[in-house]
């Protein structure tokens, strides 16, 4: 991952500064200082909670690492002064006890005058670093392993118990809906089950143990009597005066209010092997559970027996569950960064420090698609973490000497929330509450004593509804919201059903082509609306969403973002390129997604983040202006163009048959058919979608297009197979629910639309990999039938090949082309109507005809390079493969041909900048302007 050192080295010489004339005892100050080169280099508060929680202590005394984050590093803080040779005897006696798959690669010591890193990724070469601590800033790079990547959150979420604890409960929902329990009731009973789990390996209840202790003394072991001991134990916790002949074994549990045990329901019936199934449940250790995997726990509480089903209900309701490493990537930039930026300048500002946690509890967060309350969980821990800091900072690490449950100012009931399924939002409270009690022994590690979390106070503000229907004023008056955040669903135009519809016209009504939208847009306009409401009144609120980058491609720019940034005076702040969005769920397939920040309120500082691999971690980059497009460049938007800006030939789709299969063959149909009736040999003709013309693979039709109908009627009548193919694409169309293609039954021999004539023609596959530095066209001859999946243009030349192989038509292509999946999928409306060619096609001087012919002359060199390859190789590779990227490049020649054409393409353009997509698209962006 690349890093912004300027920023690190800022932070880090600010550390600095604040801890040069520091007495640098230990205890003290050893943790703060820590904290702060955490922040510096975006390490989140989860890991540093490990880092500071994980207790390795020396077997001869009572001394502690500092901080640890295993496999990763350990550090070890002295006071100034002291000799470090001494403190890395010591650390190495914590590192050979641990076992092989825990020992860090890195070992980090200071005093507060030197820093030492060791690099023991070979234990017999170790690495030595050294240098004074205030020459860190120059050295930012040595301790860039702590900044965020895969690895870290691996760290981060590899705890085993999540995993088993999903798949536990997955067995005893399954168990239970075999039994026909009521889904709703059960998934309700289960929310309950799980907090008690939890609630009685952390104390919530009082002490620990308390289950156990019900589930061995009360319950029978065949399970005959748990319905019972399960509904005096929910009625239990949800009574705050209790008969004085409650049982003991009931009457030690805690009050816990919060409204989570109120409501009643049935209790499930048990046998022995349901009793069996919770005693493994309870047994497992709870207290490590992360609150922000209760997604997929209730993944698996959603799920239901028909699998067809479960991809309907959750596209249906938006059921995605974003993983904590890409919720950090919204909260960094929209918030968190900048607070723990404020809290570096704090170290030696006491008033400002004061200010920092005097403001934390004011602030209100709002995600209106929330789910299971990940990104609120995750929100919530963070704020908490930096107000522990801000509490050692302004008083002290005085264990036990401070009013902490007075001083804990930050509360669950600054998170807002709207969720459309109930057992969802359900879910979402306990699992804030969980967190709390969490966090809550976080500060009672670090201070002593801590905020109580029984019985419950406080309560996130979860509405059940659906949020493009509900007005967010009811939820959280807008002026009183600092954040909007979240995953609204990703469901398409084309899938949503008539409800969603209803939504989208509902809160996108001002927008001309609305119906075109994805659902997930919804969520963006009503967020803008929402921010609008309250901006003439000097209050500004920030929004970022996590979303398919379907919104951020082709017509969806001119058609959500001109109306969010032109008509709606809104600004982009900071967004990520397209990246693999994966989710805590097992077995979940990637789904490619962007995150924009946005708001009516301009930042000064704005940031793009950009992915060398989509798997990858990414490189943040400093940007002016941020575009629908997510570039750093002018506000454009490009519509569908009926005809092209340049006056150049047209480019229109191929041939689309709408035939049912009938009038396309298999190169063994074809064989199988001239075989049988060898008068149809004359009516075929070689057939090409786009994957045929990439991977040059035989397919067939019959084209029957110009042909004398007399004559055709009679070979029909020697052409049995061939009728019955006829007659089978005139049943399918007189099927169809479309009047235009009912209307065509009375052609059926002919392809549904046709745009083929006798003349070569350029092919351009309407989607091509995105791993491809150019899209691969070609010239096919005028025997070839072009599918629908093939865009064509009749009478092209060389230099119409050249311009659309060239590096600057590719890098307009992957700024406007919409994207299947990640792959691109061009438009001749959007893309190539829109291209601006290097001049006028009216245009006719020398200079322009001495230009096109010298793009022409490299673009048959090209041209040449390829039947270089191809006709001299047994195996000829084919276009998908000339064109595929590799590590070492086996074509040459075809690559320089390529340069050679770029120079040429640049050069009629004028164009002298880099050879990158993000320049080439400045250019061609600012051209279009002055067109």
């Amino acid at each position: 991952m690349s890093l912004d050192y300027q920023h690190i080295r800022e932070q880090l010489h600010r550390i600095i500064h604040d801890y040069k004339d520091a007495e640098g005892y230990e205890r003290g100050q050893s943790q703060n200082f820590w904290t702060q080169i955490f922040n510096a280099y975006g390490v989140s508060g989860q890991v540093q909670l490990k880092a500071f929680e994980h207790r390795l202590k020396d077997d001869k005394s009572q001394k502690y690492v500092d901080a640890f984050i295993p496999k990763l590093v350990m550090i070890e803080q002295k006071s100034r002064g002291l000799d470090l040779n001494k403190a890395y005897n010591q650390v190495s006696k914590y590192y050979e006890r641990l076992s092989v798959a825990d020992k860090p690669r890195y070992i980090v010591l200071s005093n507060f005058d030197e820093l030492w890193l060791f690099d023991i990724e070979n234990p017999l070469n170790i690495k030595e670093y050294k240098c004074r601590l205030a020459d860190l800033p120059k050295n930012a790079e040595w301790l860039d392993f702590l900044a965020p990547n895969a690895a870290m959150a691996e760290i981060v979420e590899e705890n085993p118990i999540n995993r088993q604890a999903t798949e536990m409960v997955a067995k005893l929902h399954q168990a239970f809906i075999s039994d026909g329990v009521n889904a709703d009731e059960l998934a309700l009973f289960l929310t309950r089950l799980i907090f008690c789990f939890f609630a009685d390996d952390t104390g919530i209840f009082g002490q620990k143990n308390l289950l156990d202790g019900l589930l061995t003394n009360e319950a029978r072991s065949d399970g005959s009597n748990l319905n019972e001991v399960f509904t005096t134990l929910f009625d239990t916790l949800n009574t705050k005066d209790r008969s004085s002949r409650l049982p003991e074994s009931y009457a030690a549990f805690a009050y816990i209010n919060g409204d989570l045990f109120s409501q009643s329901i049935r209790i499930p019936y048990f046998d022995e092997n349901l009793y069996n199934l919770v005693v493994q449940c309870n047994n497992l250790d709870w207290s490590e559970i992360s609150p922000a995997i209760f997604g997929s726990m209730f993944q698996s509480v959603l799920d239901i027996d028909d699998t067809a089903d479960s991809d309907d209900k959750r596209r249906e309701f938006g059921a995605h569950y974003t993983s904590e490493k890409n919720i950090l990537k919204v909260i960094n930039s929209l918030f968190l960064q900048e607070l723990r930026d404020e809290f570096s300048k704090c170290a030696k500002d006491k008033p400002r420090a004061i200010k920092l946690y005097e403001k934390l509890p004011t602030l209100k967060f709002f995600d209106p698609a929330c789910g299971c309350g990940n990104f609120l969980i995750i929100a919530y821990r963070e704020l908490r973490l930096l107000e522990n800091q801000l509490i050692a900072q302004i008083y002290g690490d005085q264990r036990g000497l401070l009013d902490i449950s007075s001083m804990c100012q930050v509360t669950v009931e600054q998170f807002y929330g709207i969720e459309i399924e109930p057992h969802a939002a359900h879910i979402a409270r306990v699992a804030m509450w969980i967190t709390d009690h969490q966090l809550n022994q976080a500060t009672a590690e670090r201070f002593g004593t801590t905020r109580p979390t029984t019985p419950i106070v406080y309560s996130p503000h979860i509405t059940e509804g659906n949020a493009l229907q509900i007005d967010w004023e009811d939820v959280l008056t807008a002026n009183e919201c600092d954040f909007v955040m979240g995953n609204p669903p990703f469901i398409g135009y084309a899938y949503q059903n008539k409800e969603q519809k209803a939504d989208m016209a509902h809160v996108a009504i001002n927008i001309k082509k609305y119906k075109s939208l994805d659902y997930v847009s919804g969520w963006y306009v009503k967020a803008m609306h929402y921010m609008q409401s309250v901006t003439k009144q000097g209050h500004h609120i920030e929004t970022a969403f996590v979303s398919t980058n379907s919104i951020v491609q082709g017509e969806h720019v001119a058609n959500l973002w001109q109306y969010l940034l032109e008509k709606c005076c809104g600004h982009i702040n900071f967004a990520h390129h397209t990246f693999k969005w994966t989710n805590e769920g097992k077995g979940v397939a990637g789904v490619h997604c962007v995150i924009v920040g946005y708001s009516t309120h301009e930042r000064k500082d704005k940031a793009i983040f950009s992915y060398d691999d989509i798997s990858g971690d990414p490189t943040p980059n400093k940007a002016k202006i941020i575009n629908g497009y997510l570039i750093d460049g002018a506000l454009v938007f490009f519509d569908r163009a009926k005809k092209q800006v340049s006056n150049e030939l047209e480019m229109s789709r191929g041939n689309q048959p709408t035939d049912g299969g009938n009038l396309l063959l298999s190169d063994d149909e074809y064989k199988e058919l001239i075989g049988l009736e060898p008068i149809a040999e004359k009516y075929i003709k070689r057939y090409m979608m786009g994957y045929e013309f990439l991977n040059d693979v035989k397919r067939w039709c019959l084209w029957f297009d110009g042909c004398d109908p007399l004559q055709l009627n009679k070979d029909l009548r020697e052409m049995p197979l061939v009728q019955s193919r006829i007659e089978n694409v005139k049943s399918s169309r007189l099927s169809s629910t479309k009047l235009a293609t009912i209307k065509k039954a009375e052609t059926p021999h002919l392809f549904d639309e046709r745009r083929h004539t006798n003349s070569p023609y350029i092919g351009l596959p309407t989607v091509s990999s995105e791993n491809r530095r150019y899209i691969p066209i070609g010239f096919l001859d005028k025997d070839i039938i072009a599918g629908n999946k093939i865009y064509i243009i009749t009478n092209a030349t060389t230099y119409h090949f050249g311009i659309l192989s060239s590096g600057m038509h590719n890098a307009f292509m992957r700024l406007t082309a919409g994207r299947l999946e990640s792959r691109y999928n061009y438009s001749n409306t959007i893309v190539y109507n829109n291209f601006p060619y290097p001049f006028d096609a009216k245009a006719k001087d020398n200079k322009t005809v001495k230009a096109k012919d010298a793009i022409g002359l490299a673009a048959q060199a090209v041209l040449d390079a390829r039947k270089h390859y191809q006709d001299d190789s047994e195996d000829a590779p084919t276009l998908a493969k000339l064109y595929n990227t590799y590590m070492i490049d086996p074509y040459p020649e075809l690559t320089k041909a390529h340069i050679a054409l770029d120079r040429a393409v640049d050069k009629a353009y004028g164009y002298k900048g880099k050879g990158d997509d993000a320049s080439r698209v400045e250019f061609l962006l600012k051209r279009i302007a002055n067109m």
